[in-house]
């Protein structure tokens, strides 16, 4: 859907590009040739090149131009206004998961990968917490695939909910999702993954008569200011979670 959807908006902006191109060409075509057209018209009523000529041309082939120009220039900025558009339409695509609209997986780990670079240069901690629903397998076979994709929207939503304006949610991948916490050590960690699990199972998804429960293992980690890589954080964060999937899951872990 990405993919289609940034294929579209690149041919958009390219079209409208052209169109802008030709735009600007034409206004000077007809700028220049309305020019010599009035200034000749002008010429032979007057019957040669005087001062008053001069001048009357001069007035005629400023004027008749503008006169061409001005509607012509708005539809001009109309594109640019448009192309604009569409560039901002394809950076968000490219950075945006389609379900949850939250960042997807690719651009999360590339802020991730700024902020801990920014953390170890001035020594503040970063945590990252990976979230992992619990047996949300059995809502897709019991229930369906949009039920769902509905349910991953809604805990996306929770999350957003529950974190700091400085953090960033990311999706992982399936069923799967990621916080960064900047200026955040191990306990501030501890604290915001109690609030995401507690966000999540508040969660009030109703299908038919049936309520569904969300639970989640978090696994959370801290850089503690150091230099470590984000994806060496994502290891251990994901050890941390799956020592809580085995102790029973709808719970989270510190990383070792």
């Amino acid at each position: 859907m990405i993919d289609r959807g940034r294929k579209y908006n690149s041919r958009l902006m390219i079209q409208d590009q052209k169109d802008v191109t030709r735009t600007t060409v034409k206004v000077a075509v007809v700028s220049l040739v309305a020019s010599w057209l009035i200034t000749g018209v002008v010429m032979m009523l007057v019957g040669g090149l005087t001062t008053s000529t001069i001048i009357v041309a001069a007035l005629a082939s400023t004027v008749a131009p503008l006169a061409v120009a001005i509607p012509v220039a708005g539809r001009n900025l109309r594109l640019v206004l448009e192309v604009n558009r569409s560039r901002l339409e394809i950076e968000r695509l490219s950075r945006t998961d389609d379900l949850t609209q939250v960042y997807n997986r690719r651009h999360f780990m590339e802020v991730a990968g700024r902020e801990l670079s920014l953390a170890a240069r001035h020594g503040y901690p970063v945590s990252l917490l990976l979230i992992d629903l619990d047996d949300f397998k059995q809502v897709n076979d019991s229930l369906g695939h949009l039920v769902g994709d509905k349910a991953l929207a809604a805990c996306a939503a929770a999350l957003r909910s529950a974190i700091r304006g400085e953090d960033v949610v990311g999706r992982f991948g399936g069923d799967e999702f990621l916080v960064l916490a900047p200026h955040s050590d191990l306990n501030s960690g501890a604290e915001l993954a109690q609030r995401l699990r507690e966000a999540m199972a508040s969660i009030d998804l109703v299908v038919g008569a049936r309520l569904v429960g969300i639970k989640a293992s978090i696994g959370v980690v801290s850089s503690q200011g150091q230099d470590h890589s984000a994806e060496l954080l994502l290891r251990r964060a994901d050890q941390a979670m799956y020592r809580a999937k085995a102790l029973g899951g709808d719970r989270f872990e510190l990383a070792a």
